[in-house]
């Protein structure tokens, strides 16, 4: 059975700027509408002058090598950020001891991109780029394929007009070096208000995407009722 949501999601999450030109712009954001999800290693993330709403902890590879050094990792970041719901994977790599992040109170993994071979523990609504890896602890895939020359983009632009209510959007404001770009950031924020502002659409932080599915869940309806409608 295939489940109709009710509005369109959207995530923004960015990487912490280290230009200190750009510095001030974490914290404007902060005060608009919706909440922004910034993700940094641990140092990065304790370099900032202010406390940030919503910080997402970015793992290296060499802190995720094992299960010691990764529990290690996790416990520092909890010393500074007792609220830290959700990490980052380094795109090389995956991250693994999904046990030991559900101990630790991680519910999020940002991934590059994931399998979509094994079966989901729980199911998600239709075309959402995220799957329940272990109970209490969900993988969200921020790879979206780019389209290439203007064929390309008119397809997808037709596609786009077809696809139902209830889709859920990543807005990764990173380089492709993994660093803040402020044209990107800016982009997805002015894409976003113009969104908002004509439809009803929903922006939530990367920490409430299990809350945001059960809340969905309980309010979802069956396709096959609205086309027996």
């Amino acid at each position: 059975m295939e489940y109709q949501s009710l509005s369109d999601t959207h995530i923004v999450c960015a990487p912490v700027p280290i230009d200190k030109r750009h510095i001030k712009t974490v914290f404007d954001a902060q005060t608009r509408e919706f909440p922004i999800s910034w993700y940094g290693t641990l140092d990065t993330l304790e370099s900032m002058p202010n406390a940030l709403e919503t910080v997402c902890l970015e793992m290296h590879l060499k802190d995720i090598a094992s299960k010691h050094r990764f529990r290690m990792q996790l416990h520092a970041a909890r010393r500074s950020f007792p609220n830290l719901k959700t990490i980052v994977a380094p795109k090389a790599g995956r991250v693994h001891y999904h046990d030991l992040l559900v101990e630790e109170g991680i519910s999020v993994i940002l991934t590059q991109s994931f399998s979509t071979i094994s079966s989901p523990r729980r199911p998600t609504p239709m075309g959402w780029p995220c799957r329940n890896v272990q109970w209490g602890l969900w993988e969200v895939s921020r790879d979206t394929p780019k389209q290439k020359g203007q064929i390309q983009k008119f397809l997808s632009s037709i596609a786009r007009k077809g696809e139902r209510p209830g889709t859920l959007r990543i807005w990764d404001a990173a380089s492709p070096k993994g660093t803040y770009d402020h044209k990107k950031f800016s982009r997805a924020i002015r894409r976003i208000h113009k969104l908002v502002s004509k439809k009803s659409e929903t922006v939530i932080s990367l920490d409430k995407i299990p809350e945001c599915i059960s809340s969905n869940s309980s309010r979802e309806v069956p396709t096959s009722i609205l086309k027996a409608a």
